[in-house]
């Protein structure tokens, strides 16, 4: 048995082939737990759903009554919920002076907002002692130009998740955030590719930049995930650095 058998979970953002959230989704089914898989898309929400014998629920994470719609459908298919992460978010280049009304609130909607009424709806039924872990980013406390209106909501969720820890500890929840560095996603490899960057060249200085050599993998942060989720885990309102020591030193000066 695994360590979470007997528990229930829900992964927002796992719609993405090869993301966080499918990775993070697959290692809590492996943990023994229930796992309800959302985000857009749900072709491939179904197909994860059926090989981790768990539930898909398509919600936007920007609309707080889809969320809420979300934790009502784990609750009733499968009678609680008891830890839930939310790895949901977007990354648009812009530079500052290209900024527009229309993305600012893009990435306000689902960085911060998102985050807001994930914890928010989950926090309201989650089972008390319960975990709640949220995805930051590195950008949100070292510069990085180009997703300057992605980091700022990032921190802004980093500054709620905090709030939150302290407004749900009579639950005694464990509400925390996990700042990863540059992952080799899909998402990550098709972005590059867009732009019109080779992904070797453009990844090499972030790997120089890592003490451990190489970028981090979908299924790095799913087993942090994991560990936050375990009973023992004693924390909460803390924003975890977990980046191969990339934190340490920080984005490539070349792109600022």
């Amino acid at each position: 048995m695994g360590e979470l058998s007997g528990k229930v979970a829900i992964v927002m953002g796992a719609s993405t082939p090869g993301g966080m959230g499918e990775a993070t989704a697959r290692r809590l089914a492996r943990e023994g737990a229930k796992v309800v898989v959302s985000g857009l898309g749900r072709e491939h929400l179904e197909t994860v759903a059926k090989e981790i014998g768990g539930s898909a629920f398509e919600a936007n994470i920007t609309v707080e009554a889809e969320v809420k719609a979300l934790v009502d459908h784990t609750v009733e298919t499968f009678g609680g919920l008891h830890v839930a992460a939310n790895l949901a978010g977007l990354s648009d280049r812009c530079p500052i002076r290209e900024f527009t009304e229309e993305h600012l609130l893009k990435m306000t909607k689902i960085n911060y907002f998102g985050t807001v009424w994930f914890v928010k709806q989950v926090a309201e039924r989650i089972v008390d002692y319960g975990a709640i872990v949220t995805i930051s980013s590195l950008s949100a406390h070292d510069p990085l130009s180009g997703i300057t209106a992605y980091a700022a909501a990032k921190r802004a969720a980093d500054r709620f998740v905090q709030a939150a820890a302290l407004e749900y500890r009579d639950k005694r929840l464990r509400i925390n955030a996990i700042i990863p560095s540059t992952n080799d996603t899909n998402m990550l490899r098709k972005g590059i590719e867009e732009y019109g960057y080779d992904f070797d060249t453009f990844t090499k200085p972030f790997i120089e930049l890592t003490p451990l050599g190489r970028l981090s993998r979908p299924e790095d942060i799913a087993g942090m995930v994991f560990m936050m989720m375990r009973d023992e885990f004693f924390e909460t309102g803390q924003i975890w650095n977990y980046s191969g020591g990339n934190s340490l030193m920080g984005h490539p000066r070349t792109l600022a």
